[in-house]
Order: structure tokens, then sequence, then C-alpha cells
């Protein structure tokens, strides 16, 4: 991803362990993209429960995916539906 580009959370509604584990999880998406050998499944797996597990709640899941796929062309659903 572009430095100049950020991701699509909102930085105010979460503490910082959250915002890495968050960040983490979109760097890691980012990175199986790329290189789907660069990331295990078994990461990037656990990387999403944790970050589902943060946002707890389904509509903001599926705004930062559009809003992911939409600065990116990765979208997270389709990823790990495909894992």
């Amino acid at each position: 991803m572009n430095k100049e580009q950020s991701y699509p959370i909102d930085f105010e509604a979460y503490d910082t362990d959250e915002l890495v584990d968050l960040v983490e999880f979109l760097s890691l998406i980012e990175k199986h993209h790329a290189s789907a050998e660069s990331v295990s499944k078994e990461t990037l797996r656990a990387a999403h429960r944790r970050f589902r597990e943060i946002l707890n709640n389904v509509s903001e899941e599926k705004r930062i995916d559009k809003a992911f796929q939409k600065q990116t062309g990765i979208s997270i659903y389709k990823t790990m539906k495909n894992l």
C-alpha cells in the first residue's frame, strides 16, 4: 500500500493494542494477496479471528472491507473465503 494512504479504520474508536492488531491484519491481507506463500493460512486465520473479535460488528466489517477494497483492490471477505 502506498505510504500516503491510510487504512479505513476509525482510529479514535479503538485502543492502541486493538489498532495494532487491526493494522497488522490488513497488512497481512495485502502480503497474502501479493504472494500467497508469504503468509501462512493459520497466521491469517488467527489475525482474522482477532479482527472480528475487535470489531464485533458485521456492518463495521463490511464498511472496512468495502473501503479497503476501494483503496487496494483486495476484498477481505473474498480473501478469507478462498483460504
